[in-house]
């Protein structure tokens, strides 16, 4: 809510780094405030968890705006020639890397946890308008269906781009970069502070206008998990997403009359869904990032993981 020529600076400066507080107009709107969050994470060395207790997690205090002009050069944790991106789950942040320099940085929220800091498992009605093959389904199909909020980690590339909205079975998502299945980067009106997706990540709806354009089919995705292992270290396996299953719990009953010239009989068949999900563990942990001129990151040979089943579609 705050405006005026020091905005402008911070917003300025923010910009400078990599950050994406939108236009530069002076004015503190969410776009900046979550600028502020990736910096006091990503640079700050905050947590989300940290960030979420924070008493002041937007403002920018004369120390912060002090700290803010030293001579910060943010690099990435796979230099190399190209884009390539890296997402670090601990922080909630996202960040984009031309030629080593950050072309983006945002404020992400990716799958989320339960209290015990697992993906949390979910259960909706999930509708569908098209089948696996892509071809349209009208009407669309309506499941009642679970899953966990698994944002894996690993090495991925992204897949594909769909311009403008795009409803998924559980809900829209705008202008979306798939890199892991059905899980993609996508703008979403909702980008709280901690984790609360049901598996992508969500980025705000104005970087969401551009971002695609900032990267390419075929880049390198990292993914740093909540466990604190390396992308590298991640089996297939581990780098899945929990796929939709049909609700266990789920009823469907359908009937059926027969008619006599006297006697009118009626049946109902009630069926159960059966399906067995398989839970996986994470932990809280958060990498570091180089974020000072003076400190090189050693670069790592990495493995690009391959899918190869249909996807399906998690927000």
């Amino acid at each position: 809510g705050s405006s005026g020529d020091d905005v402008k600076k911070v917003q300025q400066r923010l910009k400078d780094l990599g950050f994406a507080p939108g236009k530069i107009d002076g004015y503190f709107g969410s776009g900046t405030q979550q600028a502020v969050w990736a910096y006091k994470k990503l640079v700050g060395g905050l947590t989300y968890q940290d960030l979420a207790a924070s008493k002041d997690p937007t403002i920018v205090s004369p120390e912060l705006w002090q700290a803010m002009q030293d001579p910060i050069v943010i690099q990435p944790r796979r230099p190399g020639t190209g884009t390539h991106t890296e997402i670090y789950l601990p922080l909630q942040v996202m960040a984009i890397f031309t030629d080593n320099t950050p072309t983006l940085i945002a404020h992400i929220s990716t799958g989320q946890l339960d209290e015990m800091g697992k993906p949390k498992q979910w259960c909706d009605n999930t509708s569908y308008n098209t089948d696996n093959e892509g071809q349209p389904l009208d009407p669309p199909v309506v499941r009642q269906e679970c899953a966990y909020a698994k944002t894996p980690g690993g090495v991925f590339r992204f897949r594909r781009k769909v311009a403008g909205n795009r409803e998924g079975p559980l809900g829209g998502m705008y202008n979306p970069v798939y890199f892991n299945y059905g899980l993609a980067v996508h703008g979403a009106k909702n980008v709280p502070k901690e984790p609360a997706s049901h598996g992508c990540v969500r980025i705000n709806m104005n970087i969401a206008e551009y971002f695609p354009s900032l990267v390419h089919v075929g880049d390198r995705v990292y993914v740093w998990g909540h466990d604190g292992k390396e992308p590298e270290q991640y089996s297939r396996s581990e780098s899945l997403p929990s796929f939709n299953a049909p609700d266990p719990n789920a009823t469907t009953t359908t009937s059926t009359t027969t008619t006599s010239t006297t006697t009118t009989t009626t049946s109902t068949t009630t069926v159960k869904a059966t399906t067995t999900t398989v839970k996986s563990s994470t932990t809280d942990k958060a990498p570091t990032t180089t974020v000072k001129a003076t400190t090189t990151t050693r670069p790592a040979t990495t493995t690009a993981a391959t899918t190869t089943a249909a996807p399906t579609t998690s927000v």
